[in-house]
């Protein structure tokens, strides 16, 4: 049930000026009208023939958006068919709620019927985030990027710190060792939750002459603290040529900051594109599976 991630010309949303919601949209109101229909002393429940017919029009559906995931992998559409299949997929599965609401009669308890209806709500929830994630973050990582990929990015912090040692070479030694840690400590990524983030967590340890007491590590994000570290120095006071050199290296340790943020920023949209399919397509064989339990619970041990 994964989604096509390359980009499309035109919205899966209205795509065909919403020829495709036109079948799940007419599904779902003739499930509501024959809901509303039933007699009012017979009560809405999945064990009437309505209620077994609206599970097996259910069941259907979740089998067709199943298939849309195997469909995708199998072959490759063109990306005009992968939007308007993508639509249906949309459209159908919202419809499936609806059905499967209706089947059920609003019943719900402790069991495997409802843990099944739990399971398609967050199938088409995880689904519908994919989708807005694919519709939202490409062009906010092409703005986040510019003309630039990640390798080229990576490539800039590493000539930046490069540029950092060259300079901090030629000042006094505590210096020296303050660019190395603040290069040693930078984090970009780290664990998913971080990711997702987009949280900064370099550290540097500061010790004197930077620091009254003993060493302790603090927090860097942004290279703040390594800023102002030096802007101190520079302060400070010193011989001219330490004084140009600091300026230097103050510029590379903005330029860096500018870089490393941009790299968490598209480490983070990255992440939240993939991030629902670690979700979505685990649930969706749960929910097959929860389906085939419930179907056989139904008929065989009524």
């Amino acid at each position: 049930m994964a989604l096509d991630p390359r980009p499309v010309h035109q919205s899966f949303v209205t795509v065909g000026r919403y020829r495709y919601a036109l079948v799940p949209v007419l599904l779902a109101a003739a499930c509501a009208a024959a809901y509303l229909a039933q007699p009012a002393n017979q009560q809405p429940n999945g064990g009437t023939w309505l209620g077994l017919t609206l599970g097996t029009i259910a069941a259907a559906l979740i089998l067709v958006l199943m298939g849309y995931g195997i469909r995708r992998r199998m072959f490759r559409a063109k990306v005009g068919n992968a939007t308007r299949w993508l639509s249906i997929h949309v459209y159908l599965g919202l419809c499936t709620v609806i059905v499967a609401t209706l089947h059920c009669g609003f019943e719900f308890g402790r069991n495997i019927h409802t843990l099944t209806y739990v399971l398609l709500c967050l199938v088409v929830l995880s689904g519908c985030w994919g989708e807005y994630a694919y519709l939202r973050y490409p062009a906010l990582l092409v703005r986040v990027r510019g003309n630039t990929g990640r390798e080229q990015l990576l490539r800039k912090v590493a000539d930046l710190d490069l540029q950092a040692l060259t300079l901090g070479s030629s000042l006094n030694s505590a210096v020296r060792e303050l660019v190395v840690d603040a290069i040693r400590r930078t984090r970009i990524g780290g664990s998913l939750w971080t990711q997702l983030r987009a949280r900064d967590e370099s550290t540097l340890m500061l010790s004197p002459p930077f620091h009254v007491g003993f060493a302790r590590v603090v927090n860097n994000a942004g290279q703040r603290t390594f800023i102002e570290v030096l802007a101190r120095q520079h302060a400070a006071g010193g011989t001219p040529e330490a004084r140009e050199t600091l300026d230097k290296l103050l510029k590379v340790a903005g330029n860096k900051a500018v870089v490393q943020r941009q790299l968490q920023r598209d480490i983070q949209l990255q992440g939240l594109m993939q991030f629902w399919l670690y979700l979505h397509l685990p649930l969706s064989f749960g929910l097959l599976v929860a389906v085939a339990i419930h179907v056989v619970t139904v008929f065989f041990y009524r």
